[in-house]
Parts: C-alpha cells; structure tokens; sequence
C-alpha cells in the first residue's frame, strides 16, 4: 500500500511563473537511487520559459511537441502527459485528461497527486451506481490512501449514506490525521458534509508552514463564508494569500469571487483585473472582470476589455475563437458570441466543448429551437456536464410548453409569458380569504424600498383587523444590505416573510408529489430561465399558502415573476406598481427584453391593475407598450412629513455640520443617492467642484454607498478635495444630515420620482435637479428648488449658485416646501388610494393618526 501524502516529494527549480504558478521544472518524481539525472531538454526548457511569461497556448504546443518525440525520462522528468492533462482539464476535455494521466502514472506510479486527479476523473466519468467499482479498481492499482478515502466517503457515500461517509472520514483521522495534507483533507471533506464547525476545529490543528498555506486559506475562506463570516473578515484571509504571493493570479481572482459574493462590485472588478494582468491566458479572469464591470454598468470599461480580447484570442485559431465567444457572452454581447462561436463550431476537433458556449448565447436571445439542436449534440457526448444536460432539459420543456401555433418559431421566454399569462394550464385555483401580500425583491437601502416599507405599514395598520396583511421579500438577508428599510415596515400587523432560504427543489418536489394536479402547472414553471423559475416558483408556493385577495408587485423584476405566480396561482386581484421609467437596453441593471411581451399580455387580464409613482412613468410606459392613455394610474408616492422633521430636531444640524468640521459659515451642498452609474456622482462631483473651486465657504457631503465609491473618492483627492467634500457612507437616520445642507443636488440620468427630493423639501430643503423621469413632478419651480433640463456641468452650477446666493429662495422653501410635500405626497392621501386600487374601502377614512403612525 502506498503510504498516505498530499504529494510525494517534487524537487522544483527556482522561480514562479508571472501567471502565479509555481514552476515545475524538477522532475514529478526523484530520480532512482543510481541513475543518472537525464539532461535538460531544450524544447521543454522553453516551454517553461512560455509558462513563466504567462504564454499557456505557446507552452501547450511545445509540450505536445515534447509529448511525441521524447524519451521516458524526459517526460518523467518534466512531468510533460501530467502537465497536459492539466491543460485538458481545463478546457473541460475530461477524457483526453484521464488518458494523458494514465500515461503520466506509467511513467510515475508514485505520484500520489497525480493519481488522486486520476480518481477524480474517474469517479465523474463513472456512470450512476458505478462509482465504488471504478473506486475499486483505482485502489486495487494504487492502494487505499487517505486521499482515496476521502475521495470514497464524499463522492460516493454520502449522497446515499452520510453514517457510512462520516465512517470512513473516522477512519482517515485514526490511521493518517498526522500525515502531511490529511487536516486539510478531512476539514474540506467535512464542509462538503455540511459540518463547518468540525472542519474548522481541524484547519485549527494545522501547523507550521501548512498553516498559511494557499490550500489551508483557501479552505478557511469557505468555511468562513459558509459559518456567514462579515466581507471584512472574508476579504482579509483572501488578501492575505496575496500579500504573501502578491504575484499568483489566482489569489487576485479569489479575492475578485469573495468580493462578488458580497456585491461589492467594483472590488471584484478590480480584483479580477488585478488577475488579468498577471495571467491573461486564463479565461476566468476575463469573465470575472466583465461580469463585475457588467453589474457597475461599466460599458466604455467592457469595451476595451473586449477589443483587447479580439486582439488577444482572435488570432488564436479555434481555441482562441472559443475563449472569445464565451468572453463576448460574459460582457453581455450574446449576438456578437453567438457570431463567433460559430466560425469556432467550423473546428471539428472544437466542436464538443463550441456548442454549450453557443447554445447559452442563443437562450439568451430567446432562439431556442437552435439552441436546442446544439444542447441535442452535446448531450451524446458520455461526460456531458449536470448544467448542459439541466439546460437541455430546461430548453426542451420550454420548446414543449410555449410553441406557439401556426408553426413560427417562438421566441424564449416571452413565448413563455404568453403561455402562462395568456392561457395557463388548468389547475385547481385557491380559494381567496381576506390576505392582501406586498412583494418586493428587498427591503434595501433605496428609494422604491422605502416606499414598499411605508405602504405595507400603512396598509396593515389601516386594514387593522379586518384582515392579514403580508410583506413578502424575496431576500431579506441583513448581511447583503437587503434589509435596511424593515424597521419602518413593522407593526403588530404586519407579517413580514423572507423567501431568501426556500429550498425551490424541495418546494417542486413536495408541490408535485402532494398535488397531482399541479404538475403540468410545475413543468411550465420549470421551463422559464433558472433566475425566473426560481422566484416564481417561490411567490407560487407563497400565494397557494397564504391565498391572498389581492397581490401588489413593486417594480418591474418583481412584477415578471410574481405575476406569473399569481396568475398561476388564481388569485383575483394582482397590482403591478412601475417605478421608473421604461428601461432602454443600454440600461444594463434593469434591461429586460421580455418585458414589453410580458405586460401586454397582463393587460389582457382582467384581475390586473397597472399604477406608477410619476405620471411620466405612466405615460413612459402607456407609449412604449400602446397603451391608451390613462391606462396606468398615476399613485404619486407617500411621505410622512411629522415623521420626517421629527428625526430632525432641533442641534441636529448643527451636530452634523460639527462633525464635518465646516467654519462658520460654510455653505454645504448635498447628495443623498447610490453611488451607481445612475445616479452620475460623477457629474455630481464635477459640478460641486466648479463651484468649490470658485467660493471657498463651499463644502460637499454625499450620503450614501455603493459600487462607485473607491473610485469617486480617488477623483476627490486627485482634485485636491478631500477636505471639503466628504464621502459619507450609510446613514441612519439620513434627516439630520438633510437638515445640514443649504442644498440639495441630484444629478441622476434615470428617476422614478425621487423620494431623496421629496424628503429635503419636508425639512425644507432646496433642491436642484436633473430632469429625469418624475423629478420635476416632486418640486415647485422657483420655490421649492429648481429643475435643471440641460445636464451640462457648468449650467447645473449656475443653478446652484443662485440657490446658494439666494436667501429668498431658500427661505421660500424652508417656509414652503414642507406644505408643498404634505398636500401632495401626504401619507394619509397615498394609503387611501393604495386601498382603492386594491378594491377596498379606506376603514379608517378620518383617522388620520392612525395611517400617519404608519411610518
């Protein structure tokens, strides 16, 4: 039996590759005592010499060169069959992977790492019920080590028999817990087993070097993340593998991924870029960088990313046309991928690991039926991936439910849409009792939020006892910043209900096998795109338990999944609440291009109700989808003014003026937004800058967070104004430092009807805005702020400057915004026409402290 190791001994010549991989000219095995140590072989030199400059493809190809014409020892020494297996691994070529192995280990039988990739291999390629014979047949080969059993308890064992796998993990500690690697070992294998608390009690035992190996901070970066650890704490152990390699590629796209999992995008953009500078021959750090930059809305960035990566791959033959199409796909140019994979498809050798790549761009264009012919083909081959045969799936049970008649081509997933809002599948509908529910996708840090908080409160208040009020999120995580506003949606009855946690699969599963009548009802559920099916599945399950009267569904995510659920579902009355104006396709956050599909078959349903918060939203989306007008009803939003100056006293702002250290005085402009490409802080900064740099008593504070804020506060000092402009995060409550500013500045390029307006005016605040979506529907010209409709810099200034310079103007509005906001935007006026919409009279019509103490 083979003694048990994480790698036999491998002697290494100095150096590190730039991509960050440590380079492995030694030989994979010692040499036999009394042989001669073979010379060095020139073609293998300078593949080692491509890898250490980062060139993979050129190594690739001499190795192959190596692979055909050397000797034994040569290929021992080099380790050349296990290099490629490597590579062929990769590109996800897992059979030519086990062959190169297999003649790897023939050469080197001792090369335990070798031959754990090897079973690996195997166990994936074995078919179901097969694996503890392929297991079998390893060991009877290369012994039983603790790498092989580790190996047996979690691949084989403990899907079926969890009691067995911990079993065999006991084994492992009693015979090898001291051998080299068998902490780590065990501790990954119990976090697979779901016991994180275990695992990190082992990485605890690890000592000396070990300890800070990349491994062992890799493993407790999981288990961190697993035991719900703060991004801080995650992104320290990550940055901590770098500061000890600084130039390995792969900590830099670690550091990206555990960035990305807390949304923190533009740490993840520059991680990965980080990566890429290091190894641009590493496809991963492509996709991680522009995916990140995809979620900043970063499209000059992605554009130049994706020219550079023409220039790099195109030339590359049908490898580099493959990376390219999926680069394509990954910044969000699924027609471009789709052109490209094509000519790579043209490579018959290509064509196996092409069609997955090009049958993902064409779903996401809704070309299904060809998608499908690609999927088709690809599930032949014997190691086809779980996520292509789910796609298959996915994509034949659409084509299945959603053709539509006369023989056209449909189009994925507004064919969908149409199916399921047009024409459902019979089903048994519920039985509605008096439960009204709310749906938001959150209860986050932003302006709609708040407004859903404010309704649901003010709602089940109003409704008091005369039924169930419910407030649905779809995640409500605290953690993710996904439930800043729930404060101010709880009361005694309200129940607030978090989907965030549902186990979808358990919930089909029980779904289809306790109501029978349901499945075909599931199966055109399942048919949707993953990130559809998922939520609607959900608010389904949701709506079928609680049988509400009436849902309302806030924002255009939102309303796409729960008004299939609902329709599905049967409930009678189903309130679609737009936000915004009508997203153009360079909007890359809210852009969807069912949507128009997806609302005028709603508007084919009797039970659906339209409104918007602005009536430029409503005539926005009235054109867009042919609507006549006045088919959307315009529900202005709702602001409890009493409430609002209360959280204001009297110090506060004095308190938050001492706090940014402003002279007597000073004039301080203001900003309460995301920092998100909609909002432009960009040009926010530009304008406040122009006037700062030409009235000393100016100051700057904006309140808030998000994706751009590393980056606007580099553009603040690279201006020289880190004294006078602040980046202020997070604040709560955000009224005090309101009631700070002399002015308030919006710059957004996109608004519903901005409840950051609204607010500052209730303390009689000032305001100059942009012209976007309803903005100028939340002031009075002249007395309450000004609406800027040319975007330039230089005019937003001079807007600026004569609020600042006019102390007629601001007393106007320090006198009548405050009566302005509540005649409009009361709190009492938007719960009654909330119930209206719902179909219910106001009970408490008259009662206007019992709304008012809504919010």
């Amino acid at each position: 039996m083979i003694p048990a190791r994480d790698h036999p001994p491998v002697p290494t010549a100095p150096g590190r590759r730039r991509a960050g991989v440590k380079d492995r000219a030694g030989p994979s095995t010692a040499p036999r005592a009394g042989a001669a140590t073979p010379r060095p072989d020139p073609a293998a030199e300078r593949a080692l010499a491509l890898e250490n400059a980062g060139d993979r493809h050129g190594a690739g190809l001499i190795w192959l060169e190596v692979a055909a014409s050397a000797g034994p020892a040569t290929l021992r020494r080099y380790g050349v069959h296990r290099r490629l297996a490597k590579a062929a691994e990769a590109r996800g070529d897992r059979v030519q992977a086990t062959v190169l192995l297999e003649r790897h280990l023939a050469l080197a039988p001792r090369d335990a790492g070798a031959a754990e990739r090897l079973l690996k291999l195997r166990l994936a390629a074995a078919a179901p019920g097969e694996e503890a014979e392929a297991y079998a047949a390893h060991v009877a080969r290369f012994g039983e080590t603790a790498a092989a059993l580790v190996l047996r308890a979690t691949r084989i064992e403990a899907p079926h028999d969890p009691d067995a796998a911990l079993a065999t993990l006991a084994t492992v500690e009693a015979r090898w817990l001291d051998a080299d690697g068998t902490r780590l070992r065990l501790a990954g294998a119990y976090e697979r087993l779901g016991d994180p608390a275990r695992a990190l009690a082992l990485l605890d035992g690890v000592r000396g070097p070990e300890a800070a190996s990349p491994q062992a901070v890799k493993t407790r970066l999981r288990l961190a993340q697993a035991v719900g650890e703060s991004k801080d704490h995650s992104a320290a152990l990550a940055r901590r593998l770098i500061e000890a390699e600084p130039d390995v590629a792969a900590h830099h796209a670690l550091l990206g991924r555990t960035l990305k999992r807390f949304n923190d995008w533009a740490g993840a953009a520059a991680a990965f870029e980080a990566a890429l500078a290091l190894d641009p021959g590493d496809l991963a750090h492509w996709e991680g960088a522009l995916r990140a930059l995809g979620a900043l809305e970063r499209d000059e960035r992605i554009a130049e990313l994706t020219a550079r990566a023409r220039r790099v791959f195109g030339a590359g033959g049908g490898e580099g046309l493959l990376a390219l199409a999926r680069i394509e796909l990954a910044g969000g140019d699924a027609r471009e991928a789709i052109g490209v994979a094509r000519r790579a498809l043209a490579h018959p050798i290509l064509r196996t690991r092409t069609r997955p790549v090009l049958a993902e761009a064409l779903m996401e264009v809704g070309a299904y039926a060809e998608a499908w012919t690609h999927l088709a083909a690809s599930l032949e081959a014997p190691d086809a991936e779980a996520d292509l045969q789910r796609a298959a799936a996915r994509c034949a049970a659409a084509f299945a439910v959603g053709a539509p008649a006369g023989g056209a081509l449909p189009v994925f997933p507004g064919a969908l849409f149409l199916r399921a809002l047009g024409s459902p599948p019979p089903r048994p509908l519920l039985t509605p009792t008096d439960t009204v529910m709310l749906v938001s996708s959150s209860l986050g840090a932003g302006g709609a939020e708040r407004q859903v908080a404010l309704t649901a409160a003010g709602v089940s208040r109003a409704r008091g006892g005369t039924g169930r009020t419910v407030l649905v999120g779809l995640d409500l995580t605290p953690a993710r910043g996904r439930s800043m506003m729930r404060s101010l949606a709880e009361t005694e009855f309200l129940t607030i209900e978090d989907l965030a946690h549902v186990n979808e699969a358990q919930v089909f599963r029980t779904l289809a096998a306790e109501e029978p009548a349901l499945r075909e009802t599931l199966r055109l559920i399942g048919s949707f795109p993953r990130n559809l099916s998922r939520d609607i599945l959900k608010l389904f399950d949701s709506f079928r338990r609680h049988r509400p009267s009436c849902v309302h569904l806030w924002q255009d995510g939102v309303i796409s999944t729960g008004a299939v659920a609902a329709v599905l579902a049967g409930v009678p009355a189903i309130v679609c609440s737009m936000r915004n104006v009508v997203a153009g396709e360079g909007d890359r956050r809210r852009y969807r291009a069912y949507l128009a599909t997806m609302y005028r078959a709603l508007a084919e349903r009797p039970e659906v109700r339209f409104t918007a918060n602005s009536a430029a939203g409503a005539r926005d989306y009235e054109a867009w989808l042919g609507f006549e007008p006045g088919r959307i009803r315009v529900l202005r939003n709702g602001v409890d003014v009493a409430s609002i100056r209360a959280r204001a006293p009297a110090g506060a702002r004095e308190a938050v003026r001492a706090r940014l250290n402003l002279p007597e005085g000073a004039l301080l402009i203001g900003g309460v937004f995301r920092l998100a490409p909609a909002k432009r802080p960009h040009l926010w900064l530009d304008v406040v800058a122009r006037i700062a740099g030409a009235d000393p008593r100016v100051h700057g504070v904006i309140v808030g967070d998000g994706a751009l804020r590393a980056e606007l506060q580099e553009a603040i000092d690279a201006r020289g104004l880190s004294g006078r402009i602040t980046l202020a995060g997070r604040q709560s409550p955000v009224e005090p430092w309101m009631a700070a500013m002399d002015v308030l500045l919006l710059a957004s390029e996109v608004e519903g009807l901005p409840n950051v307006l609204l607010e500052a005016e209730s303390l009689g605040v000032p305001v100059v805005t942009t012209e976007a979506g309803g903005s100028g529907e939340a002031l009075l010209q002249g007395v309450t702020g000004m609406l800027v409709k040319d975007d330039a810099p230089e005019t937003l200034a001079a807007a600026l400057v004569s609020v600042v310079r006019a102390k007629s103007l601001r007393h106007r509005a320090r006198v009548g915004a405050p009566v302005f906001i509540e005649q409009r935007f009361g709190i009492e006026r938007m719960i009654r026409e909330t119930l209206a919409v719902f179909g219910e009279t106001d009970p408490t019509r008259g009662d206007a402290a019992r709304i008012r103490s809504a919010s």
